[in-house]
């Protein structure tokens, strides 16, 4: 490639990046603003000590492990509301990007068609509205692993280290660990034949290190086997059109409050299955522009999580669905199916922005007008954002950023140097919260992330279906005997200091916020929003036993080990500037 060459992919790869990059911040919006988003799942505190329960020592089963310890590593010298903005706008940048670095072959239009039917998608709006930030990050980073997985396969110096940080990023969360190494792992390993056997199991090995912080806990859980609710979680239709149609445009969250405001209107299924049909059109270049191998793994996979959250979805099939999620061995994870469509939604996005620069060559050709494929080009990059107009600035400002209340620091610091080794409890007993001050939105309980100590939280949840309220049990043995306790009306002060908790967190601007309160507690801080109480009598809080912190320590040294050597690795092979934009693009 010659140095003129070069210098336009360069410009190319800049105003792409540049494009995604504005995308990005026309979707979040206020999202990006100081302070904290906090949307059901999406919890970030200003600060978060490093507890045991965040490396799946004690508490449920990890199901944000090694998310949370990665993040409160992260927030000591990083304030919490930079790490979330930092999050979300990554997971959508590197996702814009990642797809139109796949679809880099056939020019700008592609790029541009990927990038924005990735980002400005039913898939994206509706996990930022369930607050599933590491899932976004991890399907962002897919597109990503693909590429140096495909590098990797042309034995290209450095690229298998830059894979594995890759896989890395996506492991914050099981799901998206699995996912991105079920789409790249084959084309590493599969007959590669320009990497030495050694070498792709070495990778193999390394990857599945990366998977130990979560794996190795979810191993030693007493209860890991035992999942509810897989009913509830299933992809659901939005709207006359059926699940079939749902899915394929990319939508079908089990929460309808998920849901953007524009996807159940017509003009969103229409326009999203043209959408469709641009992929179509594109879909037979995949396989010349990714190669044989990425290109069946990423189709494979893509496929494999579309009939899983149909199967899931469809009244027929779903007892079928249940009884695997309930019955297999770690078949847990799959119990949120539509989680599984982040494949189909880079899949479609890559093959649409092939099949956008073939739709204009074929216009070019009948018309014999050049500037007609600039127009087509210019209507498909804005189709994805005329399909889900309400995604635009926050989803409608559903996604603002709010304050903290000044007592929950004020509470963190009384319980920081007055701790006695005792656990605390959340109170109200719940789940997830509505507070006035982060009004109309609906938050999973940030106080045991906000404490120095183990918190003791509610981690059921209640959804409502059509068929009424249906609650899902947790898998904390310690929520379990205090859920136990509430269910049957007994007092909570024998309860509570049987399990060793020695102080509660009230969050008094909730309805009947004390009601839960044990005789005898002592207010230590009273606040209008949060106060934290002084509870008599508790027992030694129970701790893991040697051997588990053993194996988990175990776990996590070798996935860090794993993850320092791919650093070292890619610092030592990184090429010069020339060779890099040779090799990238970028």
């Amino acid at each position: 490639m010659g140095g003129h060459d070069a210098a336009v992919l360069r410009r190319r790869g800049r105003l792409v990046a540049l494009g995604v990059t504005l995308l990005s911040l026309a979707l979040l919006g206020p999202a990006l603003a100081p302070g904290y988003v906090l949307q059901n799942d999406l919890v970030f505190v200003p600060s978060q000590d490093l507890l045991p329960w965040m490396l799946g020592l004690g508490g449920g089963l990890p199901r944000s492990v090694p998310q949370d310890a990665v993040v409160a590593v992260l927030s000591g010298p990083v304030p919490g509301w930079v790490l979330e903005k930092l999050a979300l706008l990554a997971a959508l940048v590197l996702l814009g990007t990642g797809c139109a670095r796949l679809a880099r072959p056939r020019g700008l239009t592609a790029q541009g068609v990927a990038a924005t039917t990735a980002v400005w998608s039913a898939y994206v709006g509706e996990r930022l509205l369930l607050g599933h930030w590491s899932l976004l990050l991890a399907v962002g980073a897919l597109p990503w692993a693909l590429h140096h997985a495909r590098r990797t396969r042309r034995g290209v110096p450095g690229a298998g280290s830059r894979w594995l940080l890759v896989v890395g990023v996506a492991s914050l969360t099981v799901t998206g660990g699995l996912l991105v190494l079920a789409a790249t792992l084959p084309v590493v390993v599969v007959r590669a034949w320009r990497v030495p056997v050694r070498r792709r199991l070495g990778l193999a090995a390394a990857a599945a290190s990366v998977q130990l912080p979560w794996l190795v806990p979810a191993l030693l859980h007493p209860s890991s086997d035992v999942v509810g609710g897989s009913d509830v979680f299933s992809a659901r239709s939005e709207g006359p059109w059926g699940l079939l149609v749902t899915v394929l445009t990319g939508g079908g969250a089990w929460n309808a409050s998920a849901v953007p405001a524009s996807r159940t209107g017509a003009p969103a299924v229409v326009l999203g299955l043209v959408i469709l049909a641009v992929a179509a059109v594109g879909a037979p270049d995949l396989r010349r522009v990714l190669g044989r191998a990425a290109a069946g793994s990423l189709g494979t996979v893509a496929l494999l999580g579309l009939a899983w959250t149909l199967v899931g979805g469809w009244t027929v099939t779903r007892p079928w669905a249940t009884w695997v999620v309930t019955t297999v061995p770690g078949a847990g994870v799959l119990r949120d199916s539509q989680k599984w469509l982040g494949p189909w939604v880079v899949l479609v996005a890559v093959s649409a922005g092939l099949g956008a620069t073939r739709l204009g060559r074929a216009l070019m050709r009948s018309a014999g007008d050049r500037s007609a494929p600039t127009v087509l080009a210019l209507g498909l990059v804005l189709l994805p954002v005329l399909a889900l107009p309400s995604l635009a600035w926050g989803e409608g400002g559903r996604l603002s950023a709010v304050a903290y209340p000044d007592d929950l620091s004020r509470v963190r610091e009384a319980l920081a140097s007055s701790s006695d080794g005792t656990n605390a409890v959340s109170l109200p007993w719940g789940t997830f919260r509505r507070y006035p001050w982060n009004t109309p939105r609906t938050v999973l309980d940030p106080v045991p992330r906000a404490m120095p100590v183990t918190v003791v939280a509610d981690d059921s949840l209640v959804v409502a279906t059509s068929h009424g309220l249906v609650t899902v049990p947790g898998d904390d043995p310690d929520s379990a005997v205090v859920q136990g306790a509430v269910d049957a009306h007994r007092q909570l002060g024998p309860v509570l200091a049987g399990i060793g908790v020695g102080w509660a967190v009230v969050a008094e601007d909730l309805r009947d916020a004390e009601a839960d309160l044990p005789a005898g507690a002592v207010p230590v801080v009273r606040g209008t929003t949060f106060s934290l109480f002084r509870l008599p009598g508790a027992a030694e809080p129970s701790r893991p036993t040697g051997a588990a912190v053993l194996l988990v320590g175990a776990g996590d040294a070798l996935a860090l080990a794993s993850v320092v050597a791919a650093v070292i690795v890619t610092i030592r092979t990184r090429p010069r500037r020339g060779a890099a934009v040779r090799a990238t693009g970028w």
